[in-house]
């Protein structure tokens, strides 16, 4: 019994080893993988600020150019150069506005006369019936997405007719689109309307985690999983096995609730368990023995001396144990020698 015991209680230290090396090395890997993510955002952050500081100077270099109306048509042009030089980033799309709501210029010019005929055909007539939505509010929250919309979308005709463009303004919203604007303005400082610039980000980059890290991880947690299974069944054997050795009576009830409540149910059973351990004696030299069926050594037979269930030791005239309620049956007496003939 206290061999089965000592090799329980090792394999059980090994496995608790186990464990923590692996919890430890998972969590490093965890940590290391949150770090990595940490910098790739602040990464992210740091670049976005960094376009949104470009656009604003662009913006105020174009702006600083212009000082009467119309437009200089080649500063379209440059500005439609600029566009596609940018398109490989994301989209980017350039307007003004009068001070009084008229549009003045966009780059892509096909983008904002598709845009401008959608909101002249059917935004403009409804402008009488109480929908109010002007101009630059719709080409700001469309511009876009002009591929995507189309003059059914405004019909007055459909339930949501003329209320659609809010659909469109939050549908797949992406937060790292902006909008910057800067003042247009005469020499001599006479507002001559708005610029604006909004800028749409390709393809979104997603994250992705260091392979040897996740791999590091997944099998740091695959390990202490099994350890703890492990652990789990080892404790219950344990207090069955030492509840055993003292003699206690509710050895199997003590392994059952360690079974349910791991460490828990441990503690409670060092609590409750007997100080010593039941040793086995052989009542004709007093030696400790095994609980084996013979003493080894004086060779005495204990098969009445302990109890064949559990081994508890026994007294002569006990009927049942006390630690198991086992019936003791007395060994059959030997058989009488026959009489000598004659």
């Amino acid at each position: 019994m206290r061999n089965k015991k000592k090799l329980i209680t090792r394999m059980a230290v090994w496995t608790a080893g186990l464990l923590a090396v692996a919890a430890l090395a998972g969590g490093g890997a965890l940590a290391a993988l949150h770090l990595e993510e940490r910098r790739w955002r602040d990464a992210q952050r740091r670049e976005r600020e960094q376009v949104v500081e470009r656009s604003r100077r662009y913006l105020g270099e174009v702006a600083g150019r212009i000082r009467k109306l119309p437009v200089d048509p080649t500063l379209v042009g440059e500005i439609e150069s600029r566009y596609f030089d940018e398109q490989a980033r994301g989209a980017m799309h350039v307007w003004a506005m009068g001070t009084g709501g008229e549009f003045l210029f966009g780059v892509p010019r096909e983008v904002f006369s598709r845009l401008n005929a959608i909101y002249d055909r059917e935004v403009t007539p409804r402008l009488k019936e109480g929908v109010y939505l002007d101009r630059q509010t719709f080409l700001r929250s469309l511009v876009d997405r002009s591929e995507e919309i189309g003059p059914k979308d405004f019909a007055p005709e459909l339930p949501e007719g003329g209320d659609a463009w809010r659909d469109w303004r939050f549908r797949g919203r992406d937060e790292r689109t902006f909008v910057v604007s800067t003042p247009l303005k005469t020499e001599d400082g006479v507002a001559l309307g708005s610029l604006y610039l909004k800028r749409s980000p390709g393809e979104r980059e997603h994250y992705r985690p260091d392979g040897v890290l996740e791999g590091m991880g997944a099998a740091a947690g695959a390990v202490a999983m099994l350890a703890f299974l492990f652990l789990w069944v080892l404790l219950p054997t344990w207090v069955y096995v030492d509840a055993r050795e003292r003699g206690v009576r509710r050895a199997p009830l003590f392994a059952f609730l360690t079974v349910l409540s791991s460490l828990v149910g441990l503690v409670v059973y060092l609590i409750a368990r007997p100080e010593d351990a039941k040793t086995l004696s052989c009542p004709g030299c007093g030696r400790e023995v095994n609980g084996g069926a013979f003493c080894p050594h004086c060779g005495r037979d204990l098969s009445a001396c302990f109890c064949p269930a559990c081994r508890y030791p026994l007294k002569p005239d006990w009927v049942f144990c006390p630690s198991c309620r086992t019936e003791i049956k007395p060994p059959p007496s030997a058989a009488p020698e026959a009489a000598p003939a004659g």
